[in-house]
């Protein structure tokens, strides 16, 4: 501000000097009073330029309260550039983060438009930013359930069904921030809706599994007393022997299931002669009582041996051996085959029975599933056998795949990865 001063007392001083040499003081001096006006003008036109545009145009040079000013201007606008790019960083940042949740967040506007939504609404809800910016997501998302959340966001959390797909279960809220301002958020519940429904027919089936053993047992202990005849015992005995084995067998295969699945049991990795270990199966399965002139047959095309637990991998095989045995008609050929690739090795058991329709495959490995509920209690199933196989088969690392065709047979395959055959061993263990 003091070279304002200076300048204008020097100008003046200098102009009011050259006008008493002429005469003519007052007028000179008006004349660069004038002057120093317009220079001032120019000066202040020129900041004024650059406020409004500082890449097209340079700032004033004049020493004193101009350039003071432009350097507070200058100064104030670079700490805005670098409060702006900082606060950009942060919602980048933000955005960043968000997008990653595997949760579907959507921020809602007053009228419940979508402001803006993160990418994990696209899988889980459908709903694409920038694309449906602005629309009301009541338009987007229709389910009854989900409508009435949205009218009254103080209820808490409801399960809907996705609009994309109907396997996919949902658990929606709505969070209020900042005023009116809401947050649509979705979580993807479909495995936790699963087990609780797998859970739900675990003891539904086990409860009517048991069920009818006890019933038959609690009907004869309140229909016999000490004073029955011998008759009615031995009669009786047979039978409440048959259902006190088939709890028992149950109990067995939880038991077995269960720690399958908690992993209780360390899995051993030793080298397993393929061919002696379906021989052996195939001799035990001729000792069923159910085996009625079947015809076993081995095909082995490979000699490899496979590391596996051993003990496992017989009670898989001899399950699937066995349930053909169990399921098919007197005299049906039943073939046991060793197939080694470059991609897999595969254990085979086929057979030329009735044969299981397409719509019961998919759910055969289902705890207590059956296809034919009544046969499958005539033989003594549990029901969990093919859970145990698909188990035992997931901690190897392997797959049952299962192909039938009714009146032709099926075919049960355990594919296990060519990694794990390796070429004859002198040691075996197979109990």
């Amino acid at each position: 501000m003091s070279w304002d001063y200076w300048r204008i007392l020097t100008i003046v001083s200098l102009v009011g000097f050259v006008g008493l040499l002429f005469d003519q003081m007052i007028l000179f001096m008006f004349f660069a009073a004038l002057l120093y006006t317009f220079w001032l003008q120019k000066k202040w036109n020129q900041m004024w330029l650059w406020i409004q545009n500082p890449k097209k145009y340079e700032p004033p040079s004049a020493e004193g309260a101009i350039d003071d000013i432009c350097r507070r201007i200058e100064s104030v606008r670079q700490q805005n550039k670098s409060r702006k790019k900082r606060l950009s960083d942060y919602l980048k940042q933000f955005q960043a983060a968000t997008a990653a949740l595997p949760d579907a967040v959507v921020v809602l506007g007053p009228q419940g438009q979508v402001a803006w939504a993160n990418t994990a609404s696209k899988e889980l809800l459908g709903i694409v930013w920038p694309r449906d910016s602005h629309v009301r997501v009541h338009n987007l998302i229709r389910d009854p359930v989900f409508q009435g959340l949205l009218a009254s966001p103080k209820k808490k959390a409801k399960i809907v069904t996705s609009p994309l797909s109907s396997d996919l279960y949902l658990e929606m809220k709505i969070v209020n921030y900042m005023g009116d301002g809401r947050l649509l958020i979705a979580r993807d519940m479909s495995q936790t809706v699963k087990l609780q429904n797998m859970r739900r027919d675990f003891v539904a089936n086990v409860s009517h599994e048991l069920r009818t053993p006890l019933t038959v047992l609690h009907g004869y202990l309140e229909t016999f007393n000490q004073e029955s005849p011998p008759e009615m015992w031995s009669a009786a005995l047979p039978v409440m022997r048959q259902q006190t084995q088939r709890m028992n067998m149950l109990i067995s295969d939880l038991l077995i299931l269960s720690q399958l699945e908690m992993g209780e049991k360390a899995l051993k990795h030793e080298p397993v002669d393929i061919c002696a270990l379906l021989t052996t199966i195939a001799e035990d399965a001729r000792q069923l009582k159910e085996y009625q002139s079947h015809q076993i047959q081995l095909d082995f095309d490979s000699d490899k041996w496979l590391l596996s637990d051993a003990g496992e991998l017989r009670s898989a095989i001899s399950n699937l051996v066995f349930n053909a045995i169990k399921y098919t008609p007197e005299g049906s050929a039943i073939t046991l085959r060793w197939v080694v690739t470059k991609k897999n090795a595969c254990i085979e058991v086929n057979d030329n029975g009735l044969g299981i329709a397409e719509h019961h495959l998919d759910r055969l490995t289902e705890r207590f599933y059956r296809v034919d509920s009544g046969r499958a209690q005539e033989t003594g199933g549990t029901g969990l056998g093919l859970a145990i196989v698909k188990h035992i088969l997931k901690r190897h690392d392997a797959r049952l795949n299962i192909s039938s065709e009714l009146g032709v047979g099926s075919q049960f395959s355990c594919c296990f990865p060519a990694t794990k055959v390796i070429k004859k061993s002198k040691t075996i263990k197979l109990s």
